[in-house]
């Protein structure tokens, strides 16, 4: 719901430097991290997008790392969830990752500094409580040569972020701020009636002789126009953005490290609320003792405070609201209270008196050691982790008006979640050349852990009007409770080849062991990759080529496993609870699956690379398919249990296409100063294959259907025929094609070819 309208930056930087001193540009070779290695450029076969953290940081004024990657990778589609600030994105890397309706479900994995934080929302929401300031840069992994060493997490694309870390010589000092302010976006297609307007309107509803509207007398008329305003001004305002962050960096040949602080506000543009502040810290040290033994460790904190509106969709909502009111209705009743309006609640008095606030406090960090067995063998062991504390008040204070219309004497109710999960990675490499013969191998061994704990408690009937907390209810009214856990266990293998850095082959397969699915299939199938590049950039007929500066093509196919799910839909679980006075225990809604397995994913891609004028001009055009199968999907009403039961089982495949182009162009590039265009497209076309046996066809929530042959949740409708000109009633179509005055839900159908997945987008 809003839009950044202005925004200034700044940064300030002081070194310490020899007077005497000057500037030496080096060139070097780009580093891409591909996975569990870093490869230079020339190295690469696989579609891997590489967006630099100052394009994030400095040309962003989100300060979620998410959205503002929006827009700067080919193939990704980012969207923000909501538009409250703090809040995340829908992320789908080369379009639907799977059949679900889930918040989270098609998430890549994300990946930090080397530690692999999970591909649910909850690891999004790790990747994003790192400042962007803090970046060095993003890779984002999108075919299956580069995602299928992570197996079962990698189906849906891999962001790997690269923290900044410190560099040799004299400290380095960094200041830099933003502030700015964002505001709703403007109505398209209609204006709010004033109102006068409004009255008009009403009176000739009324002489339509249509219910629900009253007759006005001229007094009642006149009073009401006195009060004419605009509730979008009321309930809304510009909000204040601001950003601050401090750091410095620095080190030697033998060690190095970074540190920050940060400071980021926004008000929100809901007035009554301060919708969200978040205090940030990183640090990050790595050390080469010797030339065998390297080690290192980062670790970040964030803490959050965010108020929330009531996200319904109704008059509790303040964007509803202000669509919903009247403008001849005041704010505020003769005597000072909120009016509570036509619509039968002061949502601004609510806005005070109904507060929501989540605190949030996340820790992640990591260590690693690296030692040097012999010449061209490393042993790498990485332990990585992250802390979640959430905790949720909701209170309605005693007195308000909700709490006057339940009648409850105020209430508050406490929610807290602890999330722990943590990753030990160990890696054998071995690297070797013979001659123009480059050898790459690398073995891995992984064990991850994830525990959810969570609780919550509800108190009624505040004994002392002005406290809301806890301990002065009367009158407990719920309590909720649970813990969860699952592991994962893997081991797989990567080898790299190249010929001169010409021509390049790499294989990689991986094996994944998940509590999550069915105890018949906790083991997966094996997921591999095979990939190749030519550069054409090394061959001796465009070696010192003035024009053609990049020039590679490469190719890959592979398979990624899906385990991004639900934890226990693979047991039969029971729930505890009361009946009357007595202890009771009934199945869970969700009957367990014991044979599931992981969806999986086999991909292709076809791509080239290209560069004229010393890379002035640059861009990159991918050619993909992804064939997904044996997709989860929860089928309820199960005849042999009963309609309120439902199971998850493997149905079903969708297969994805689609064309990605990116281009760059440094149109002015000096010393001092660089003036660069940069856009991106990608087209995508979808189909659903198949459903589970037995079914082609299913409709998803109300609007929506799966049908096989069919773009999945293409919209499912009853078809407008226009007005009747003679009364004004809307006409509808019926299902066999004839047409009525009357609407009736069962006359939808299938609208082919429209759905709410984007064909294409450009940036």
């Amino acid at each position: 719901m809003t839009t950044g309208v202005l925004f200034f930056t700044g940064q300030f930087i002081m070194a310490q430097k020899k007077a005497n001193d000057s500037i030496k540009e080096k060139t070097i070779d780009e580093v891409v991290v591909t996975g569990y290695q870093k490869k230079s450029k020339d190295e690469v076969t696989s579609a891997i997008t590489v967006v630099s953290g100052k394009s994030l940081s400095n040309f962003s004024s989100s300060t979620m790392g998410t959205n503002a990657l929006q827009g700067k990778a080919a193939g990704v589609d980012i969207a923000a969830l909501n538009g409250k600030p703090g809040g995340g994105s829908m992320i789908n890397v080369r379009g639907l990752g799977n059949i679900t309706t889930t918040v989270g479900a098609s998430n890549p994995l994300f990946v930090i500094d080397g530690f692999i934080v999970g591909n649910d929302q909850r690891a999004q929401d790790v990747f994003n409580s790192i400042n962007p300031n803090d970046y060095e840069n993003i890779s984002v992994l999108k075919d299956a040569a580069a995602a299928a060493i992570y197996g079962s997490q990698g189906a849906n694309g891999v962001i790997v972020l690269t923290t900044k870390s410190g560099k040799s010589g004299k400290p380095v000092i960094t200041l830099s701020s933003k502030i700015g302010f964002s505001e709703k976006i403007k109505d398209i297609n209609f204006s709010m009636m004033n109102a006068a307007e409004k009255i008009d309107y009403e009176k000739k509803m009324k002489a339509l002789g249509v219910a629900g509207y009253q007759t006005w007398t001229d007094t009642d008329m006149n009073a009401a126009l006195a009060q004419d305003h605009n509730w979008q001004k009321d309930i809304l305002r510009t909000s204040a953005i601001e950003s601050y962050q401090v750091g410095i960096r620095g080190g030697n040949e033998k060690s190095k490290y970074t540190f920050s602080l940060g400071y980021d506000s926004d008000n929100g543009i809901v007035r009554n609320i301060h919708a969200y502040k978040r205090y940030t810290g990183r640090m990050k040290y790595e050390a080469n003792p010797s030339e065998r033994l390297s080690f290192g460790a980062s670790m970040g904190i964030n803490y959050s405070m965010s108020q929330e509106i009531r996200d319904r969709n109704n008059a509790q909502n303040p964007f509803r609201a202000m669509y919903s009111y009247n403008p001849y209705e005041a704010v505020y009743n003769a005597d000072g209270s909120y009016n509570p309006t036509k619509q039968g609640f002061p949502v601004l008095e609510a806005l005070k008196n109904n507060p929501e606030n989540i605190n949030s406090l996340i820790f992640d960090g990591n260590i690693f050691a690296q030692y040097k067995i012999l010449e061209g063998l490393t042993f790498k062991s990485q332990l990585g982790g992250y802390f979640n504390n959430i905790r949720r008040t909701n209170k309605i204070f005693r007195g308000s008006y909700l709490d006057s219309v339940l009648g409850i004497g105020g209430e508050v109710r406490e929610q807290n979640q602890n999330r722990f999960r943590y990753t030990n990675s160990n890696t054998l490499n071995y690297v070797k050349s013979f001659g123009n013969h480059n050898f790459d191998l690398l073995g891995l061994v992984e064990y991850t852990e994830f525990k959810n704990d969570f609780i919550s408690g509800t108190g009624r009937n505040f004994a002392l009007p002005t406290i809301s907390e806890g301990s002065n209810t009367a009158t407990p009214f719920a309590i909720a409770g649970y813990n969860e856990l699952y592991r994962t266990f893997s081991y797989g293998a990567f080898l790299t080849y190249d010929f001169a850095k010409k021509y390049i082959l790499t294989a990689s397969i991986r094996q994944d062991k998940d509590s999550r699915f069915g105890k018949n299939n906790t083991l997966s199938e094996p997921f591999w990759s095979l990939s190749g590049a030519w550069n054409l950039t090394n061959e001796d007929f465009l070696k010192g080529n003035d024009i053609v500066s990049l020039f590679k093509l490469r190719a890959s196919i592979g398979t990624r496993g899906y385990n991004n799910i639900d934890l226990n839909l693979n047991n039969i679980l029971m729930s505890g609870g009361g009946y009357g006075n007595y202890p009771s225990g009934v199945p869970n809604n969700n009957y367990g699956n014991p044979d599931l397995k992981w969806e999986i994913t086999k991909s292709q891609n076809y791509g080239a690379e290209f560069g004229f004028l010393k890379n002035r001009i640059r861009g990159t055009v991918d050619y993909f398919i992804d064939q997904k199968k044996d997709f989860i999907l929860s089928i309820p009403n199960l005849s042999s249990e009963g309609g309120a039961y439902s199971r998850s089982v493997n149905a079903g495949d969708l297969k994805n296409k689609g064309l990605e182009i990116s281009l760059n162009a440094d149109i002015i590039k000096t010393k001092d100063f660089v003036w660069s265009l940069r856009t991106n497209t990608s087209l995508m076309s979808y189909k659903l294959n198949k459903l589970r046996d037995g079914e082609s066809e299913r409709i998803v929530g109300s609007i929506n259907m799966l049908r096989e042959g069919e773009e999945p949740f293409s919209f499912y409708l009853v078809r407008s025929a226009g007005i009747n000109p003679n009364n004004g009633n809307e006409i509808y179509y019926t299902k066999n094609g004839g047409t009525t005055e009357i609407y009736n839900s069962n006359d939808a159908v299938l609208i082919e070819g429209k759905s709410p997945l984007p064909k294409m987008w450009i940036y």
